[in-house]
């Protein structure tokens, strides 16, 4: 048996046995991934250069979707004014 094939080995035991670490957990990756397409798949087709302010706001939205999204940013205006 070659050495690579044990390396795979442990690593694929080491993906299965560990699914989640701490507050980290695949599933919440997945559920941004699947929240990001359905907000991106509004514009149909992103400008490649704005693709990451596109991705910063899914982010923002994901991480404050359970809040009032108009409180929070005039919050965080009169915290940062422009």
């Amino acid at each position: 048996m070659g050495w690579w094939i044990w390396v795979i080995r442990s690593i694929s035991a080491s993906i299965r046995n560990e699914f989640a670490r701490g507050n980290c957990h695949i599933n919440g990756i997945e559920s941004f991934r699947s929240y990001a397409k359905r907000m991106l798949a509004k514009f149909k087709g992103v400008p490649r250069h704005t693709f990451h302010l596109h991705l910063k706001e899914c982010e923002f939205r994901f991480h404050h979707r359970e809040e009032n999204l108009y409180d929070k940013i005039l919050s965080l205006l009169s915290e940062n004014p422009l």
